[in-house]
């Protein structure tokens, strides 16, 4: 963590530590070195996590997993980002980086937002998701918050998204729908083979 050192261990863990524990815990599930159920189990405590101390005890019994920030530390969100299908479809699935701004267009086709195995490079992320005679799909995992601010007119826009673990990041999905439909539903990540 950004200050890993034992002495420093009762310290306030800070967003950034949590993000980053969340990181390294989701290299450990990667690598095969926790069953599905722990590293949910674990990532759960990283977000309520208080201390550095808290944190640190999370990836102790791991064999080969850096506990000590590098260098260049996970400080900045990822760009901005934009996914398209006009007449045709996106996915955006498996171990990529959530930006802090992320906007959704689907035009006459469709598409889906993967975000059980991401990355969050911040605490906050903005989802907004605009469906015109088209549909898209946002899987969240178990722990995420969530707060749905969108609209359907003659479609259909998810409203049911209910509350995730205490620290974990929150994502706001706003925007709208017509004659088209945009799906929020909670999925439990499945064990990689």
């Amino acid at each position: 963590m950004s200050n890993g050192a034992s002495r420093f261990g009762s310290m306030r863990a800070a967003d950034t530590d949590r993000i980053q524990m969340a990181q390294l815990l989701t290299d450990a599930a990667a690598q095969g070195l926790l069953e599905m159920s722990e590293y949910e189990d674990r990532l759960k405590k990283a977000y309520a996590a208080q201390t550095i101390d808290e944190l640190d005890r999370l990836s102790a019994d791991l064999p080969g997993i850096a506990t000590t920030a590098p260098a260049s530390g996970p400080g900045r969100p990822a760009p901005s980002t934009l996914l398209l299908a006009i007449m045709s479809g996106f996915e955006r699935r498996g171990r990529w980086n959530v930006p802090k701004r992320l906007t959704s267009v689907a035009l006459f086709g469709g598409g889906v937002i993967d975000l059980r195995y991401a990355d969050f490079t911040a605490t906050d992320v903005e989802i907004t998701s605009y469906s015109i005679c088209g549909g898209q799909t946002i899987l969240l995992p178990p722990e995420l918050n969530v707060d749905v601010r969108g609209v359907g007119v003659m479609g259909a826009f998810d409203r049911d998204a209910d509350e995730g673990s205490p620290g974990a990041p929150r994502v706001t999905i706003r925007g709208f729908s017509l004659w088209g439909s945009v799906g929020i539903k909670r999925k439990k990540r499945k064990a990689q083979q």
